[in-house]
């Protein structure tokens, strides 16, 4: 019971963590221009996969919404929503490390 406690304040704290910036996002950040030579393949399977990531980080499915914000990135890793994702990538990552320590111990 008490290892629970400590991962619940890590889930919880990462998912509003997540909220938060993504709604900063929203509000701060502009969109860039985009060139010719930037423009996303298909912006609509890019918001479909950054809503799955949104999705499977709420579930605490943290490998499967690092796939889904990589492919974010892969798609326009320069616009908006692909560089949302390059930050919910770091955050990912720094959940699972953390997770994978208090496993280890």
């Amino acid at each position: 019971m008490k290892r629970e406690k400590p991962f619940r304040i890590v889930t919880i704290a990462s998912v509003v963590i997540l909220l938060a910036s993504a709604c900063v996002s929203c509000v701060c950040l502009r969109p860039s221009p985009i060139s010719s030579q930037q423009k996303p393949l298909d912006p609509k399977a890019q918001q479909r996969y950054y809503d799955q990531g949104l999705q499977h980080y709420s579930k605490e499915k943290y490998e499967l919404a690092r796939e889904a914000f990589r492919k974010v990135v892969e798609i326009s890793p320069n616009n908006t929503l692909g560089a949302r994702a390059k930050e919910n990538l770091v955050k990912i990552n720094q959940i699972l490390k953390t997770l994978e320590g208090m496993k280890s111990k």
